[in-house]
């Protein structure tokens, strides 16, 4: 077949970049409702499709590019894959049937490594639901598990670790977005992008770096602080829980005696007696609560003054021996049950391997792969500076979203309260910090954030995980329509989706679980299962409260109550320096090593 060849005119041109149909904002006169768009038959078959020159578009060789058609149980797709120099592997599958105008980017989680296409958080969007986005996905630019000492491995590519920290999404987004106007004749009307984790973070990075890039984003449990997090957090978790001979003190089948305390002893604040902390920051854990009396022999159901001691230490995060923080928090109490800790005195927990592959491969300027050796890792400002040395690459932590603004963006951002991976305190900073720099009004007008009382690591935990971002953040895009409070739920199999199960002194799974495996690849979302109860969630500080009559299950029995906490002292940490305005730079490979573009 003969190759079609697209000018970067044309496809630009199709696509809106430079005729201002891209920078637009979207306001509530213009926007249409958002399961009403139009159905768009294709131009083209789809064997054509895989001969479009996407180079231009991406500004870079495009390697065994094909199509093929795709059939699934919500219809037939065009799947295009290919791979973008040197080694982006990317896919994005069409709808052939009923395409509605939209596209929908699903972001990586832990540090990817594998090319998928799906949606989280989406379970009861229709669209979504029924397959009528272009949905796109790609490996991030580098082949590997996603979790172990070798996934880190690709850091000893340079150019690979600008594909990683945000390369790869944002060209694989320009391909999608050609192959679509090729596809179809006409661009996607709305562009989403939807992650949790790593996918958090590359959401962020989307809207800091790429503004134009998605008209909506939704932003789980990011991993911003990206060179704090996966060194300083993940280290802690492994040595502040050790003897001085590397053997392990708290292990998996004791937390439960410490969040049943936390529990006892801390106010819901919900108004319902459920064992969901609504704010876990005014939860001030006391030893006395958990640790045997002296002289007790039995600890079945108190914990030996070592194990409370390793508990404090993972609470309060990593610090140097005067005390000095270098992560903005640790875990917050109500968390215990996710605690990825490990199953006996000599075993090894996720936290080790996220932070030995990190130290040793990605964060530092130059790798060492001594550095997995975690019993040699220094909790002081050298290692914190050698850690922050490439910040500006990483890290998703920019709060001046300006430009997002102006293009007409939306940004949800969300995190679990109960997560024990990332801490949400981060993501509290990172809000925080967009709000003085752009103001709180401005901030508002643009970004709504939400915090999930009991929900662990994108998901799971006692509290209610169920819940469906994708909606209300389209509405919004596309209608004007601000989120206001959103149903969450709690389903039967919701508690053992992740992590620790829940319920007393259960042992949890051998080695502890931080990311859930990846489910397999396809163009649409995954129904939400049947619900056994809800909860409304609202924006960041409001929080949910039982109105007092009716059933404490039901979303519709609660109402909004302002819940303020100011604890400055949490966000007094080496840390904060990270999060600010324009701190991010751009990178290329110069003599094989990483340099700043000027």
């Amino acid at each position: 077949m003969k190759r079609i060849l697209l000018t970067l005119t044309v496809l630009l041109e199709i696509m809106g970049v430079g005729t201002g149909l891209l920078s637009v904002p979207v306001t509530s006169a213009q926007a249409s409702d958002h399961a009403s768009l139009s159905v768009i038959a294709p131009v083209i078959s789809c064997e054509a499709l895989g001969n479009v020159d996407l180079a231009p578009v991406v500004g870079a060789a495009v390697h065994g590019q094909k199509a093929a058609v795709l059939q699934t149980p919500k219809g037939t797709f065009c799947k295009v894959t290919g791979q973008i120099a040197p080694a982006i592997s990317f896919e994005v599958d069409l709808p052939m049937e009923h395409w509605t105008q939209r596209f929908l980017f699903g972001g990586c989680g832990g540090l990817c490594g594998m090319t998928r296409v799906g949606v989280s958080n989406a379970g009861a969007c229709a669209p979504a639901l029924n397959g009528e986005f272009v949905m796109a996905g790609d490996d991030m630019g580098h082949t590997g598990p996603m979790m172990g000492l070798s996934q880190g491995e690709f850091g000893k590519d340079p150019q690979k670790r600008i594909d990683f920290a945000y390369r790869a999404n944002h060209v694989t987004a320009l391909a999608a977005k050609a192959l679509t106007a090729a596809f179809y004749g006409q661009a996607p009307k709305y562009s989403y992008f939807v992650g949790c984790s790593d996918g958090g973070r590359e959401a962020l990075m989307e809207a800091q770096r790429f503004p134009d890039d998605f008209n909506g984003i939704s932003a789980g449990a990011p991993a911003a602080l990206f060179t704090v997090q996966n060194s300083f957090y993940h280290a802690w978790n492994v040595r502040g829980n050790q003897r001085a001979d590397g053997t392990n003190i708290l292990l998996q089948s004791r937390v439960g005696i410490l969040h049943d305390a936390v529990i006892r002893h801390c106010d819901t604040f919900s108004g319902v007696k459920d064992g969901i902390l609504e704010k876990p920051r005014t939860c001030h854990f006391d030893p006395a609560w958990v640790q045997c009396p002296a002289g007790h022999g039995d600890t079945s159901h108190c914990l030996t003054a070592e194990e409370t001691q390793a508990a404090l230490r993972l609470y309060k995060g990593a610090t140097d021996e005067a005390g000095n923080s270098y992560v903005i928090g640790g875990p917050l109490p109500g968390s215990e049950l996710q605690w990825a800790l490990p199953a006996t005195a000599h075993g090894e927990s996720m936290s080790y391997g996220i932070a030995a592959s990190a130290i040793a491969y990605v964060i530092p300027a130059q790798g060492d792969e001594k550095a997995a050796d975690l019993s040699r890792f220094l909790f002081d400002d050298e290692s914190f500076a050698r850690m922050s040395a490439l910040a500006s690459l990483y890290n998703a932590a920019n709060t001046n979203l300006r430009l997002f603004r102006k293009h007409g963006g939306r940004l949800i951002l969300w995190h679990g309260l109960a997560d024990q991976s990332i801490s949400p305190l981060n993501t509290i900073a990172y809000y925080q910090g967009v709000q003085g720099e752009m103001g709180v009004e401005q901030t508002d007008s643009f970004l709504k954030f939400y915090l999930l009382p009991g929900v662990g690591h994108c998901g799971n935990g006692e509290g209610f995980p169920q819940v469906d971002f994708l909606s209300p953040l389209m509405a919004w895009t596309e209608t004007g329509t601000a989120p206001g409070s959103i149903r969450t739920e709690r389903t039967t199999q919701g508690k053992d989706a992740m992590g620790p199960p829940s319920g007393g002194h259960i042992k949890p799974p051998a080695g502890g679980q931080i990311h859930v495996a990846p489910m397999p690849s396809q163009p649409y979302a995954r129904p939400n299962a049947t619900a056994i109860a809800s909860r409304p969630v609202y924006s960041y500080p409001y929080i949910a409260q039982y109105a007092g009559t009716g059933d404490v299950n039901d979303a519709q029995n609660y109402r909004p109550v302002q819940s303020l906490v100011s604890l400055p002292m949490i966000f007094k940490s080496h840390a904060m320096s990270l999060i600010g305005p324009d701190n991010q730079k751009n990178y290329k490979v110069r003599n094989g090593k990483l340099e700043v573009m000027h």
